[in-house]
């Protein structure tokens, strides 16, 4: 099974963007996340069209499985 980090953020413009990381260690908390994801907006280190993160909508790991069809 395929495992992906998912942060959706908001934009200065209200528009909103996601983030992916693939293949996140299994025992990855909330905490740790959202510490980093706290310093990323405070450096206004990500921006999207000169819109810059302003804060997180949802943070989930989806989890996705391949099935053969042949």
């Amino acid at each position: 099974m395929k495992s992906t980090l998912k942060m959706i953020l908001t934009l200065e413009n209200g528009k909103s963007t996601t983030l992916s990381l693939a293949d996140p260690r299994e025992d990855i908390t909330n905490a740790e996340v959202m510490e980093a994801l706290d310093e990323i907006i405070a450096k206004k280190a990500i921006s999207v069209s000169g819109s810059p993160v302003t804060a997180v909508k949802r943070i989930y790991v989806q989890d996705v499985a391949d099935k053969a069809l042949v």
